[in-house]
């Protein structure tokens, strides 16, 4: 398999790490950061959205 078309591994489920999406979708944050890792999660789909939108809840600044 070329780098496109390889499989992710397999990622634990957990229900903690489900995240709802606007449109009321149901999406497994692991597997959203494993798709970004490989390049296939497209900068305009919600669940890269998520992805940002998460990460900003996490992040604290220090002034």
């Amino acid at each position: 398999m070329d780098d496109q078309t390889a499989g992710l591994k397999s990622i634990p489920f957990d229900v903690n790490d489900l995240i709802r999406g606007d449109d009321g979708e149901f999406y497994h944050l692991p597997t959203l950061r494993a798709l970004n890792a490989a390049g296939r999660l497209s900068p305009d789909s919600i669940g890269y959205l998520l992805l940002l939108e998460r990460s900003c809840e996490r992040t604290r600044l220090i002034a």
